[in-house]
C-alpha cells in the first residue's frame, strides 16, 4: 500500500491587516498585507475521525470539527511544522488548510480553491487567522483588498521576490482573538490605508517600512530592538505577535542568525515562496 499524499502549507506573517465583517463568513475576514514564507507545515492523512495532530499532540479541535461539519466528510491529519501554534506565523490556518486539502484529496482527488473555504470558515469563526488562507494558497508578496478565501477574496500575489529573510521566534505566545481584541481604529485606519499605498505601488521597501510602523503601534518592539544591536545589512524589520521578520542584505545573513541566537531566539534563514499550498504524492513503486 502506497503512503497518503503530503499537504505541504507554507507559513505566513502579516505586515499590515485590518478586520472586515461581510454578510457571512466567506465574505468575512481582513484586507491586509504579508509574506508568504519558505517555511512549511506538511501533514498526512492518518486515520478516520475528525482531528488535527501537531507533532504528536491533539490541536484546534473546535476547528476540526468545524471543518469537517463544512466538508461533511471527516479526516485525521497529522502535521509536523517548526514553528509552534501562537506565534504570529499562521500555523493554526496552515493546519485548517491540511485539514481541508486532505479531506478535498480525499473526496475529489484534487484540490481548488474552494478547498480552502471550509479552512477560512474555522479560522474567521474562531478568529485565529482573517486573511491568512488566501496567502497561503497563492504564495509570494501577498496584498489583500477584499477579504475572503481564494475564488471570493481579492488578492495580488507578487511572485519572483527572493529577498533574503531572517525570521525569529520571540518568548511566550498570544492568542490571535486576544491581540484582536486590544487594536484600536486608529490603527486599522493607519493599515487601510497603507494597505491602499501598496496596491497602487507593491514595492517591498515600501510594505517593510509600513508593516514596521504599523506594527509599532502594537507590539513591545524592546527586545527586539535591543536583539537587532549590532546587526549589520539589515534592510527592515517588523514584528507580529510573536514573529520577528528581518530582511537582510545576504552576504549579512549568516551573522544575524548568529546574533539573534545568541541572544536566545530561534532563528531561520529563508525567502519568499512563490510556492502555495501543494501536494506531493508519493512514487509509486514499481514491480516486476
Amino acid at each position: 500500500m502506497n503512503p497518503s499524499p503530503v499537504v505541504k502549507v507554507p507559513l505566513h506573517v502579516s505586515g499590515l491587516w485590518a478586520p472586515v465583517v461581510g454578510g457571512d463568513l466567506l465574505h468575512t475576514g481582513s484586507i491586509g498585507a504579508g509574506l508568504v514564507l519558505d517555511i512549511w507545515v506538511t501533514s498526512r492523512a492518518v486515520g478516520g475521525g475528525c482531528w488535527i495532530e501537531l507533532g504528536g499532540r491533539r490541536v484546534l479541535q473546535e476547528h476540526a470539527s468545524r471543518i469537517c461539519g463544512v466538508e461533511g466528510f471527516s479526516i485525521g491529519v497529522s502535521a509536523v511544522s517548526p514553528i509552534d501554534l501562537g506565534k504570529g506565523f499562521a500555523v493554526s490556518s496552515a493546519l485548517s488548510l491540511s485539514l481541508s486539502t486532505q479531506i478535498s484529496l480525499g473526496k475529489k482527488g484534487f484540490i481548488s480553491e474552494e478547498s480552502t473555504w471550509s479552512a477560512h470558515i474555522a479560522e474567521v469563526e474562531f478568529k485565529t487567522g482573517l486573511g491568512d488562507v488566501i496567502a497561503q494558497f497563492h504564495g509570494g508578496f501577498v496584498i489583500r483588498v477584499e477579504p475572503g478565501p481564494p475564488g471570493i477574496g481579492v488578492a495580488r500575489s507578487l511572485k519572483g521576490l527572493k529577498p533574503t529573510l531572517v525570521v525569529a521566534e520571540l518568548s511566550g505566545v498570544e492568542p490571535t482573538p486576544l491581540m484582536l481584541s486590544r487594536v484600536k481604529s486608529p490603527e486599522y485606519e493607519f493599515a487601510r490605508e497603507a494597505v491602499l499605498k501598496l496596491w497602487d505601488n507593491p514595492d517591498l521597501a515600501l510594505f517593510f517600512r509600513l508593516a514596521h510602523e504599523f506594527t509599532m503601534k502594537l507590539f513591545d518592539y524592546t527586545r527586539v530592538v535591543e536583539s537587532l544591536k549590532g546587526a549589520r545589512g539589515l534592510i527592515g524589520f517588523y514584528v507580529k505577535k510573536k514573529a520577528l521578520v528581518a530582511w537582510v542584505e545576504d552576504e549579512w545573513a549568516g551573522d544575524l542568525v548568529a546574533l539573534l541566537e545568541s541572544n536566545k531566539l530561534n532563528p531561520f534563514k529563508t525567502t519568499l515562496s512563490d510556492e502555495g499550498v501543494s501536494v506531493v504524492y508519493p512514487a509509486q513503486s514499481s514491480q516486476a
